[in-house]
């Protein structure tokens, strides 16, 4: 008598279960871009969406750590690495939001102070001097270290003369020739004088106050000399 094949409990034959499954294609690695999610989607730099406010704060955030550090330690000592540590983040979050170091230094003089503002108002032209002088003298522990390393690197970082001639110089004058030229206007201020000799005193001013030239005490007192020194040489 024929044996009738042994079934599983579900019903099916025992022999076709066993029945091999097709096998899955292999699946070559594809190695994946740290940038992007497996999605292709890029990644935002430390969890914040690009181009929004938190990242702005950040990309700030960046370029003032790499100016103190610029300043304090000139351009060969303002590594990315640096850059990163000192602000909290990876290098390759820097590198999210600057792609060179020259990048980021360009940027670090782009916090540097203008003199914008500085000839707002009706003040007596004292007032508008010192209020000058106060705005040249702010941060001079960046401004001065700052400007010598962009003469220093002038031939081989070029950008960096450029960027503080761009941000902090060509602004200056051009504040301090609308000045000169109103106040030419009005006779407060001699007709021989130029946008050239007010600026150069006043950046003459903050150089000097920041290697020691200027009289020992408060940045109010050193202004207060300067204005003194300058006011004679431009009014009639």
């Amino acid at each position: 008598m024929a044996k009738r094949p042994i079934t599983s409990k579900r019903g099916g034959s025992t022999a076709a279960n066993r029945t091999a499954k097709p096998a899955r294609a292999a699946t070559s690695a594809v190695p994946q871009d740290p940038d992007r999610f497996p999605s292709g989607r890029r990644r935002s730099p430390l969890g914040v969406r690009e181009g929004g406010e938190a990242w702005e704060q950040v990309h700030v955030q960046f370029a003032r750590e790499a100016l103190r550090l610029l300043a304090e330690f000139g351009y060969a000592g303002m590594g990315m690495d640096e850059v990163a540590r000192a602000a909290g983040a990876s290098t390759r979050t820097i590198y999210r939001h600057y792609a060179t170091k020259v990048d980021l230094a360009v940027a670090a003089i782009g916090q540097l102070p203008t003199m914008a503002g500085w000839i707002d108002g009706d003040d007596a032209l004292e007032v508008r001097v010192s209020r000058a002088l106060s705005i040249s003298a702010a941060h001079p522990e960046y401004l001065v270290p700052v400007l010598a390393n962009a003469i220093v690197y002038r031939n081989t970082v070029p950008e960096l003369l450029g960027a503080f001639r761009d941000h902090v110089l060509a602004p200056r004058r051009a504040v301090i020739s609308t000045f000169v030229t109103r106040d030419q206007a009005a006779g407060a201020i001699r007709e021989d004088v130029s946008a050239d000799v007010v600026s150069t005193f006043i950046t003459g001013a903050m150089v000097e106050s920041f290697i020691g030239r200027k009289p020992a005490g408060s940045t109010d007192r050193r202004i207060d000399v300067a204005v003194r020194q300058l006011l004679p040489l431009i009014k009639p």
